[in-house]
Order: C-alpha cells, then sequence, then structure tokens
C-alpha cells in the first residue's frame, strides 16, 4: 500500500508501532487541529497507551498541551492507565487548575503516587488545591499568578516581569498581586494601568477599585452570582485567614457551569458519575451503565407489581393493556418536564431546596390544565379507537390521565429538592424515581377506576 493511500490512523499507527517518539511527534505536529483529537481518539485502546507514553519522550510540554484539549474523563483515564512516573511527567506541565482537575478523579493512593514523583513545588500546590471541593473558587482557580510584596516600586515590578518573561508566559497577566509579608492580599493593579499610567504613580495608586477577593470555599452557585454583579473578569482567591492562593477568572466559572450542566444532562439520561465516552476503557462504560440500569429493574418491578394486584380487572378488561403504557408514558413525560425546570432553578439559584410548598402551588394548576387538555384528547382517541365498547373507558382513561398528570407535576417538581435536601445529586435519581412513582399511579388509577366503573 503506498503511504499516500494509508488514512491517518493507519500511518499513526505505523509510526507507533515502529515505536519511533520523533516521528510520532512529528506526525502530530503536522496534523490539522480538526483532526487531531479524532485521529487519536479511533487508535485501539493499548495503542493509545503507547502513543501517550512516545509522545512524552519526544516532547513532554507538547503532550501536556495536546492532553489538555481532550475533556477531563478521558485525561483521567489517561493519567490512571500510566505508570506513576510517566504520570508525574505530564501532569508537571498541566496548568494548575487542569492538575487538579485530574488528581482529584483518582483514588487516594494512586494521586500520592503521582505526587511523590511531581516536582517539589507542583506537587505542594496541587495537594493545597485538593482540601477544596470541586466547584468552588480553590478547585477552580489558577496558582500561576504574578504577586509582588507590599511596596515593591514600579520599577522592581516591571523589571521583573522582563526578566522572567519566559516563565511567566503562562501565567495569568490580567492583574498583578500586591500581598504583605504574611501573603494576606492588599490590592490588584491592573496590567494595563502597570503599563500606561503615569511613571510618577505610586504603585498603591494603580489598585483596581472595587475589586473583592472572593473565599477558596465559595461555590459555584455563589461565583456565578458575584460575576453577575461586577465587571472584572478575574478575582483573587482568599483563603480563611485572608492569604492570596489563586486568582479565578470569569471564563473558568462559566465553563464549569457549562460542564455541570452536562454532566447533570448526562446523569438524567441515566450515566453515573455524569460522564462517558466512547474511547473510556470497555469494562469503565459498562460498569457505568450497569449501575444505573440494575437498580432499575427492582423499581420496575414494583411498578408493574400494581398491574399484578389488579389482574382480574385487567384479564376481563384486555383493551386496558393497550392504554395503560400511554397513561403511564404521557405522566412520565409531565413528570420529567417538572423535573427538568427545578433542576435547571436549583442550578441558577432561583429555587432552594426547602421550597417544596411554592412548587407545588406553582406545579399542581398546571398539571391540572394539561391534564385535561391531554386527557381530553386521550379520551377522544380511545372512543375512536373503541367506540364499540362504550363512552366508559374513554372517561376512565381521560380521568385517571387528568389526575395521574396532577401528581407527576408534583412529584417531578419535587423529587429534585427532596434529592438536594438528602444530599443526593437531584440529575441522577430524580427521574428514575419519577418514573416508578408516575408508572404506579397511572397503573392504580386506571386500573382501580376501570373495576369500579367498568366491571
Amino acid at each position: 500500500m503506498e503511504e499516500a493511500d494509508l488514512s491517518l490512523e493507519d500511518e499513526l499507527l505505523r509510526h507507533i508501532e515502529a515505536r519511533d517518539p520523533a516521528a510520532v511527534l512529528a506526525f502530530t505536529r503536522d496534523l490539522e487541529p480538526s483532526e487531531t483529537s479524532l485521529t487519536i481518539s479511533q487508535l485501539p485502546e493499548a495503542e493509545q497507551d503507547v502513543f501517550w507514553q512516545l509522545l512524552i519522550l519526544a516532547d513532554s510540554d507538547f503532550a501536556a498541551d495536546l492532553a489538555e484539549h481532550f475533556p477531563d474523563d478521558y485525561a483521567e483515564d489517561l493519567i490512571e492507565d500510566m505508570d506513576p512516573e510517566s504520570a508525574a511527567k505530564l501532569l508537571d506541565r498541566f496548568d494548575s487548575d487542569e492538575q487538579y482537575e485530574v488528581l482529584s478523579r483518582l483514588d487516594e493512593e494512586q494521586s500520592e503516587q503521582i505526587l511523590e514523583r511531581m516536582s517539589d513545588e507542583e506537587s505542594a500546590d496541587v495537594e493545597r488545591r485538593l482540601q477544596y471541593e470541586r466547584f468552588t473558587a480553590g478547585g477552580l482557580m489558577v496558582t500561576e499568578i504574578l504577586v509582588f510584596p507590599q511596596g515593591a516600586s514600579r520599577d522592581e515590578m516591571t523589571r521583573s516581569l522582563r526578566d522572567n518573561y519566559d516563565l511567566h508566559r503562562s501565567y495569568e497577566h490580567r492583574y498583578i498581586y500586591e500581598v504583605d509579608a504574611h501573603n494576606r492580599w492588599r490590592g490588584s493593579i491592573p496590567m494595563r494601568k502597570l503599563v500606561y499610567a503615569p511613571v510618577n504613580d505610586d504603585p498603591s495608586t494603580l489598585y483596581a477599585p472595587h475589586i473583592q477577593p472572593v473565599q477558596a470555599t465559595d461555590d459555584l452557585d455563589e461565583l456565578r452570582s458575584i460575576f453577575d454583579r461586577v465587571d472584572h473578569s478575574v478575582l483573587p482567591v482568599l483563603d480563611e485567614e485572608g492569604v492570596l492562593v489563586g486568582a479565578l477568572t470569569r471564563a473558568s466559572v462559566l465553563e464549569a457551569v457549562a460542564k455541570r450542566q452536562e454532566e447533570q444532562l448526562m446523569q438524567f439520561g441515566g450515566v453515573i458519575g455524569g460522564e462517558e465516552l466512547r474511547v473510556m476503557p470497555f469494562a469503565t462504560r459498562c460498569l457505568k451503565r450497569l449501575a444505573f440500569l440494575l437498580p432499575s429493574i427492582l423499581l420496575s418491578y414494583i411498578a408493574v407489581g400494581v398491574i399484578a394486584v389488579f389482574e382480574p380487572v385487567v384479564e376481563q378488561i384486555t383493551t386496558l393493556a393497550i392504554f395503560l403504557p400511554m397513561v403511564a408514558n404521557l405522566s412520565g413525560a409531565a413528570g420529567n418536564q417538572a423535573v427538568a425546570v427545578s433542576i435547571r432553578e436549583l442550578t441558577l439559584g432561583l429555587l432552594d431546596k426547602k421550597q417544596i410548598g411554592r412548587v407545588l402551588y406553582k406545579e399542581i394548576m398546571l398539571g391540572l390544565i394539561n391534564g385535561l387538555a391531554i386527557g381530553a384528547i386521550l379520551g377522544l382517541i380511545t372512543f375512536v379507537m373503541r367506540g364499540e365498547e362504550g363512552i366508559v373507558l374513554p372517561f376512565v382513561l381521560a380521568g385517571a390521565y387528568t389526575i395521574s398528570s396532577m401528581l407527576a407535576v408534583c412529584i417531578g417538581g419535587s423529587l429534585p429538592l427532596l434529592m438536594k435536601r438528602l444530599g443526593v445529586d437531584p440529575a441522577m435519581l430524580s427521574s428514575p424515581i419519577l418514573t416508578t412513582l408516575t408508572d404506579m399511579a397511572s397503573f392504580f388509577l386506571v386500573l382501580s377506576l376501570a373495576s369500579k366503573l367498568l366491571l
């Protein structure tokens, strides 16, 4: 086969099989940005591991930069499969926030093995960050910031910045931070002011007014609210003693909000942990899905148990078997709408986990009106399909759905708040529990009304 006929994946595989680090590096550098992730992700799992080992040998800085462009869960699996020495070499060159993101996902033993092999400065920085939760200022901040002692002259600052240009290239450079002898934050100087303000100004007069620091323990909802109220793109992050520990960018907060919403969407779809990619190990993907599906067996059995109780009714009115799933599915759909609204309002900070009464008040009338509308349509369809069986059956189904709809939206709206109060992720459990409860309610309402009115 001519080289020109090789696909990008096959050509990369050829370099990997030759165990040629320089060729792997050169080939990867020449790939178009739009082709890089796709080409690497199409490699067999074993060859992907070898690819990263060769790339790290050839240029660990380039390997780290490339790995940071992959999703966090891919980077986690990549580091998890590496020997601690290679993992440390790669993570040493990650940005501080990415180091935290990956290491916080690993088990404690593996994380410690990697930290022991990282440079002292990098490992100490990551260990400080690991004390904070993932979606907090401490978990989202960058620690590569420009810090000077309070009282440093303007000439000292500019000279240091020039002398350490190569070191500071990857730093957050929109602000310079002044600290006292105990590293407590004293002020933020915009870089543009340092450059453009009159040279006779004392550095303390260059402080950006109205900048308020955030606490390292502030959660994502609070951080988003803060950035909504201010125009600054970067804010200093302080620990409980007022010590400057990093800086938080507006972009990092917006990215974290989007990431959390994406994970919640995946969890809502039944993916444990909220993350799955088909480039992840097969066994990992199987376990993630089974962890959601296995409990669903029990929940489904509970719902079907209601039908078993009314089995004589179903045997006498076999038409009910046709319409039971329709009533249950429509009720579940109505309930899932309410779940989605509650999760979104919780995420946006527009709803408190204690406001169940408010949710019920807002949902019950909506469920009644929509229930009557959909119930009327459902009854009409039943009459058209089974008119020879009389008018009572359509009214049974219409009435059952109306009541079931009201229950579904009330349950669906309240469940995320209850899950939140119990410390459980609302996106993970609300949907399967709602499905079980709405199925039970729908089956019971249809069959109990049928037993009273049709037998």
